[in-house]
């Protein structure tokens, strides 16, 4: 039987295109195995990227690049070292140009320091939400591993079915932890390197509790509980005390709005105003004394409204 002239125009379509297929897949099997074999060689680290990739793996070698990789990893942004760090020297170059437009030079560089400081502060206070955020669910983490250990299972795979049950920071950060012990680490380094990524007196009683329980036994599935009941009274005492100092928070806030708008209102109404008064001595100090009144301000009500329970 004689094929057509199409049908083997198609015939032979096809088998390029699976051909094609293979040869890609084979060859992307290749890379992959050589970036792998890449990856066990120190000497080789720099081949694994490009610039952002060698740069991000030199500053996570330095001291702050380890710290700073850290602080992002606990406040949970999916940001690299490097983004983090040209995001803020791109923020306070624009500080420098656009306050440089209104005032003296000098306001700008402090303007500059004002967006690096700002950066740091938001990423403080991402780590604060995170670790408000694992708070709040550390009842549900003692009732789910009560119950896993109370069915006969091990502190191990309690933790493995507590990553599984709960969602985010926990989930996240069990999963960590369950993976560190999947690798060898011990229950005690393990529990311990948890309790430092996320600092709070609710976590440290519950991580002392299990790594006592681990080391000389008892009724872990009591303390458990009672862990978990007494947790659940401290989140609703924090819930109210929270929306009492909700309004205090505002007011914080607020003052800091009102400093800004101030200024460029005073610009806006009389142009140039800002240039002239920060050019003078005198003018420089009268900014200077009311910054430092603002900030005060902001740091006592900011002091006033935080209350450790």
């Amino acid at each position: 039987m004689s094929l057509s002239l199409p049908a083997i125009l198609l015939i032979l379509a096809a088998t390029l295109a699976v051909a094609v297929w293979a040869v890609g897949d084979l060859a992307t099997g290749f890379e992959r195995r050589r970036r792998l074999a890449a990856r066990s060689a120190l000497a080789e680290d720099r081949a694994l990227g490009g610039l952002r990739d060698r740069l991000d793996i030199a500053l996570r070698r330095t001291e702050f690049g380890k710290a700073l990789a850290r602080r992002i990893a606990a406040s949970g942004l999916r940001i690299r070292v490097s983004t983090f760090l040209l995001l803020m020297v791109v923020g306070s170059g624009a500080a420098i140009f656009l306050i440089g437009e209104w005032m003296a030079p000098l306001f700008g560089v402090l303007a500059a320091a004002g967006v690096a400081w700002s950066f740091f502060a938001f990423l403080g206070r991402r780590e604060e939400r995170r670790k408000e955020a694992f708070i709040a669910q550390l009842p549900d983490l003692a009732r789910v591993l009560s119950n896993a250990t109370n069915a006969g299972l091990v502190l191990r795979t309690a933790i493995e079915i507590a990553a599984d049950e709960l969602d985010d920071p926990a989930h996240t950060e069990l999963g960590r932890t369950a993976d560190a012990l999947r690798l060898g680490q011990s229950l005690e380094d393990a529990l311990r390197d948890l309790a430092e990524r996320l600092p709070s007196r609710e976590l440290g009683v519950l991580v002392s509790t299990l790594v006592v329980s681990s080391r000389a036994g008892g009724s872990l599935v009591t303390a458990l509980r009672t862990i978990a009941s007494t947790l659940e009274e401290r989140k609703e005492i924090r819930r109210e005390v929270k929306t009492i100092m909700g309004e205090a928070v505002v007011s914080n806030w607020a003052i800091g709005v009102l400093g800004l708008g101030s200024i460029v209102m005073v610009n806006l109404i009389q142009p140039g105003a800002l240039r002239a008064m920060s050019g003078h001595i005198i003018g420089q100090i009268i900014l200077g004394v009311a910054a430092i009144f603002f900030t005060l301000s902001l740091f006592i009500i900011r002091r006033i409204t935080r209350i450790d329970i």
